[in-house]
């Protein structure tokens, strides 16, 4: 009769730890976003229903905090793919230094968010950068180029840092791919007399394409939530041009102590995600049958 419950009993740690971690703050932050409370006005909440959701479809600076996330979304993860699909392509062969090639792409990776976004902000300082110094040998003027509180190009500039640290990602899991591939249909197309470029197009793409689509929504996700980055380089700024949703969530939440409005707008980004993710698995379901 025990033996019947060992498994539940087994799993009742993950259950619960699931519970904890998971499922009970989304419950609260959904609660949350039910309810008008302003700290500033003194504690308690009111119920509001819908009205912090109708609140967030009406306020241009969601809406443009948002177009930024969209736009650092696809720049960022885009050159992720494409320089770390060229890595991959690049050291799956024999080559010497292959192994600490491998390790020192990895590096990257390895960093904290918040020691990248000093140094690159150390990097990119309009006085004393190294940056600064290089385009100066090339014949731009100091303050010409302002990487980090320029309007048009901060964003632009973070797409970058997050470039250089997460593309080692794309590289780990397309190398693996590539490296798990059969070599069956490389010696089929090469006896049909496939050219190296109809080969990379038509089998080497294919076979590998939903090993992409998984690595490009694990970076997708994980991209919807960047801050720290954001944080140490601009704070969102000059203005709101670097500012994205989770930006503008802890703006209002920890500066403004509008928690309902805060928690409303988290929600709001998490409904994005499930959307971007269910576009990628219905991509991926297509692709396998």
């Amino acid at each position: 009769m025990f033996e019947k419950y060992v498994k539940f009993i087994l799993l009742a740690p993950c259950v619960l730890y699931l519970l904890a971690m998971a499922i009970f703050p989304l419950a609260y932050d959904l609660y949350l976003s039910t309810q008008h409370i302003e700290l500033t006005a003194g504690p308690g909440s009111t119920f509001i229903g819908l009205g912090n959701f109708i609140a967030i479809s009406q306020d241009a600076r969601f809406w443009a905090t948002l177009r930024n996330t969209v736009v650092f979304v696809v720049c960022a993860v885009g050159l992720e793919l494409i320089v770390g699909f060229s890595l991959a392509l690049i050291l799956n062969r024999d080559m010497r230094g292959q192994r600490l090639f491998r390790v020192l792409f990895l590096l990257p990776m390895m960093s904290t968010p918040v020691a990248v976004g000093y140094m690159f902000r150390m990097i990119f300082n309009e006085q004393w950068g190294p940056m600064t110094h290089f385009l100066t040998l090339v014949g731009i003027p100091i303050g010409t180029v302002r990487f980090l509180d320029g309007p048009t190009i901060a964003l632009f500039t973070i797409v970058l840092i997050d470039t250089w640290e997460w593309t080692p990602f794309m590289f780990l899991a397309l190398l693996a791919g590539l490296q798990g591939l059969p070599a069956d249909p490389y010696e089929s197309a090469v006896v049909d007399g496939a050219s190296k470029w109809q080969v990379f197009r038509y089998v080497t793409v294919p076979m590998l394409s939903p090993i992409i689509v998984a690595a490009s929504l694990i970076r997708s996700i994980d991209a919807f939530k960047v801050f720290d980055i954001i944080y140490v380089t601009t704070a969102g700024g000059p203005g709101t041009a670097s500012e994205t949703v989770t930006m503008y969530a802890q703006t209002i939440g920890m500066r403004y102590l509008s928690l309902g409005y805060a928690a409303a707008i988290a929600f709001t980004l998490l409904m994005a995600v499930v959307l971007v993710a269910t576009i990628f698995i219905s991509r991926m379901r297509r692709e396998r049958r």
